[in-house]
């Protein structure tokens, strides 16, 4: 117990406040991210003499805690080394192992500018001993254009240029910031280290990438110390229309005026589990994962009475069908497909004649689907690939030293001079009570699978992922996830081209003219400086290359693919830096970014919206005007200019009980809102249905509000796609979910934008009750007379509406 309180007192040092190096006994080229102002920080119990090389005279440095050792350095005219910047590397010899522990001044002294960075390397030309100046992993690539050498922990030398010119030394892997390395600089120049950590690059040969990934994953893996990483009531009376039951027959025709997929631009569609063509729908069901089948119907057989279905597209595979794109005739199926990995299929069928639909390709590609769009006939499709490997450390057997035997005796217990025993700490004891440490610095890497594949019926299988077109970050100390844009065309199923960069995509939005995949991930893009979070948006456009065209960075995090949007070649992101349960609160933020040099540039910044505490709820852009809704206790709703992207500005704003969770336009003076309501003290109640007049932007107001009982919930709250809207009388409806004790029931709520008030008809009710699922709601005309259908796994539900006029 006394052994794992000292750890636990080394470990907090270490990951939360201080800087705590590990130093062995003898020479060793090492740096430190913090500053040494006083050389007295090297007790002369553990340290014999350290060497820096200046790099502004080209002459080394020199101190020593013998006193004839200083003697010999006098003699010899090195002038002394009274203190050690951040970025500088130094060799040090020691007498024995032990810990070096220092304040990390980062945190304590944090600039209040946070433009003024603390990551600079000053690197004179010429040769420069350095160390990186923040806690990260890098590979050598910020270093374009110079040499770079490491000393490592097996005493070996390792190399780097950028032609890799030499192969008597092994290929440098990655730096650590408490590796001292050497850099050969043709002029003097200074480099961000966190601005280079975030810039992307490729790869020149396939070897060059697997060795990229495999290292990356290795450092991902290692634990720290030998211990695996840890981290730390409305008063509104609805006004409720009466629905009609009745059978309604029809003809082949097709329907009139029907509702589609909810999409956020209307000219880059999505997928979903319901589409229809005009006379026939496609639906599938999301309620049970065994079911792999799109059942196929028509509105004639719908307002006939008929729910069962005309046709039944099946798979005999183990897939889970996640949704579908219905396109010129073509059925393109996207389903997730699980064997030894995670799969995404890719079938598209002619479902020109519905009585003989015909497969014109399948595609199989490695990896998990993370999000997908259409634009004309062009399929791009984003995944996610984590590479299958393990990972072994050899254990390195020793004796004990007399401070390890004090250490693992259960008669010594001391916190005042732990650098002692900074050689025992990562010393396990084995069944046969041998001691061993592992040697994490060779480690045994097994890959199984590597890089992803594609295959199909019309390619064999070949690597999705290929050098020139995976874009990576110096930054390795992270997941060694790849996403991946893959461009098909779907007139004839044929696969175009890929494009990939390492690491994970939380969030993806696409225009009409290009894919936004954000990135967020710890530790992947953190503000080492300021210890904020960032996030990094890469662009991708469609052109016939897929051409990667930059990236920018933005403090914070977006909530979904509405906090951002493009307009007149201007992307707008909403974000929020901190959390409400936080205890260094919240900040709300718009920027603008624009394209340039490879750059996603930020043009304009609008900080400082909602209260303490508060974040952002949902976004909505449209044209040059913003909507911003944030939460903690009411609703704060913000109209923001953006005709300027230099200078967007809060305009108005107004409070109501509850938020929004998606916003929806109404003409182009109205804002429909649906989310929750929440009493004074901000505990969330019903879903809750506002209608905004924005026609004064200055001065946002309520015109009418529904709420529904306190125990329903929405899948609009979270997915846009749930709601069906059509322009020409502002008919709506959405699926909630009603829970009354144990037993729960789904329902298609039914409404109505009618001048300044919402409408409530009476509700589809469905016998669908077990688990959430995907629901959806069709509306629609037929002979003159308005219909609402229900889709609820396999049940369908059409009724009548009398809709008032």
């Amino acid at each position: 117990m006394k052994k794992f309180l000292l750890l636990m007192v080394f470990l907090s040092s270490w990951l939360f406040s201080d800087s705590v190096l590990l130093l062995k006994k003898g020479w060793q080229l090492v740096g430190v991210s913090s500053s040494i102002t006083s050389m007295s920080d090297f007790n002369s119990t553990y340290v014999e003499e350290i060497w820096h090389f200046d790099a502004s005279t080209q002459q080394w440095l020199g101190y020593s805690t013998d006193a004839d050792i200083r003697l010999k350095m006098n003699n010899a005219n090195v002038q002394e080394l009274s203190s050690l910047k951040s970025w500088h590397g130094f060799w040090i010899k020691s007498k024995e192992a032990w810990a070096l522990t220092l304040k990390d001044e980062t945190l304590s002294t944090a600039p209040a500018d946070e433009n003024k960075s603390n990551d600079i390397i000053e690197l004179k030309e010429g040769w420069n001993l350095i160390s990186l100046p923040v806690d990260t992993v890098l590979s050598a690539d910020i270093f374009k254009g110079m040499t770079v050498w490491k000393y490592n922990a097996n005493k070996e030398w390792e190399f780097y240029d950028t032609e890799q010119t030499t192969e008597s030394f092994p290929r440098l892997g990655h730096i650590k910031n408490s590796d001292g390395i050497w850099v050969k600089a043709l002029e003097d120049t200074n480099i961000s280290v966190i601005n280079e950590a975030s810039e992307l690059h490729n790869f020149t040969t396939t070897a060059e990438m697997e060795a990229y990934i495999t290292e990356r994953a290795t450092i991902y893996q290692r634990p720290y110390c030998g211990i695996e990483p840890f981290f730390i009531e409305n008063t509104f009376e609805e006004t409720v229309l009466p629905m009609v039951d009745g059978t309604v027959t029809a003809n082949d025709s097709g329907a009139e005026d029907a509702t589609g997929t909810n999409l956020q631009e209307s000219d880059v569609d999505e997928s979903d589990i319901v589409k229809h063509d005009g006379v026939h729908i496609f639906y599938a069901t999301k309620d049970d994962r065994s079911k792999n089948y799109i059942n196929v119907t028509s509105f004639s057989r719908l307002v006939s009475g008929n729910n069962t279905a005309l046709q039944q597209i099946t798979f005999a595979d183990n897939r889970r069908i996640d949704s579908f794109y219905l396109v010129n005739n073509k059925l393109v199926v996207l389903s997730h497909l699980y064997t030894n990995i995670t799969h995404t299929q890719i079938d598209i069928f002619d479902v020109s004649d519905t009585d003989n639909i015909q497969n014109i390709s399948a595609t199989k590609i490695d990896g998990y689907m993370v999000t997908s769009r259409v634009v004309g006939e062009n399929l791009y499709l984003v995944t996610s690939f984590t590479p299958e490997y393990t990972v072994e450390y050899p254990k390195i057997y020793q004796e004990l030293s007399e401070s390890c035997k004090e250490y693992f005796s259960d008669f010594f217990y001391s916190t005042n001079d732990y650098q002692q025993y900074a050689g025992c700490y990562q010393l396990q004891e084995d069944a046969n009570g041998a001691y061993f440490q592992y040697d994490y610095d060779n480690p045994i890497v097994t890959v199984s699978d590597l890089i992803p594949n594609i295959e199909s019926d019309k390619i064999a299988k070949q690597p999705l992922i290929t050098p020139s077109r995976l874009y990576a970050s110096a930054k390795q100390q992270q997941s060694a996830t790849m996403t991946t844009i893959s461009h098909m065309n779907l007139s004839d199923g044929s696969y175009k081209q890929s494009n990939s960069f390492m690491g994970y995509s939380s969030v993806q939005y696409a225009s009409s003219n290009a894919f936004y995949l954000v990135s967020n991930e710890y530790p992947i893009y953190y503000d080492f400086n300021n210890y904020k979070d960032r996030s990094v948006i890469y662009k991708f456009d469609f052109d016939t290359g897929l051409t990667y065209k930059g990236a920018g960075s933005v403090y914070g995090y977006a909530l979904n693919q509405f906090a951002l949007s493009e307009y007149n070649d201007v992307l707008r992101m909403a974000t929020t830096e901190g959390f409400s349960w936080g205890s260094t609160g919240t900040n709300n933020s718009i920027y603008t970014l624009k394209e340039n040099n490879n750059l996603l540039e930020v043009q304009g910044v609008l900080s400082g919206l909602g209260k303490e505490g508060e974040t952002i709820q949902s976004v909505r852009f449209i044209g040059d005007r913003g909507y911003v809704v944030t939460f903690r206790q009411t609703d704060p709703l913000y109209t923001i200019d953006l005709s300027d992207a230099s200078r967007p500005l809060k305009v108005g704003e107004l409070e109501v009980n509850g938020y929004s969770a998606y916003l929806h336009p109404i003409g182009e003076d109205k804002l429909l809102g649906i989310g929750r309501d929440a009493d004074a003290n901000g505990v969330l109640e019903g879903v809750k249905i506002e209608l905004f007049d924005v026609s004064d932007f200055a001065h946002p107001m309520s015109l009418d509000s529904i709420t529904l009982a306190n125990n329903t919930h929405s899948e609009l709250e979270f997915n846009h796609k749930a709601l069906a809207y059509r322009s020409s009388d502002n008919l709506f409806a959405f699926p909630y979910r009603s829970y009354d004790n144990y037993d729960a029931s789904n329902a298609l709520g039914v409404y109505q934008v009618k001048e300044n008030a919402l409408l409530g008809y009476d509700a589809i009710n469905s016998d669908v009750s077990n688990g959430w699922g995907e629901h959806r709601g069709l509306i629609f005309d037929m002979n003159d007379t308005t219909y609402v259908s229900f889709f609820a796994g396999d049940t369908v539900v059409t009724q009548t509406l009398n809709v008032n006029n």
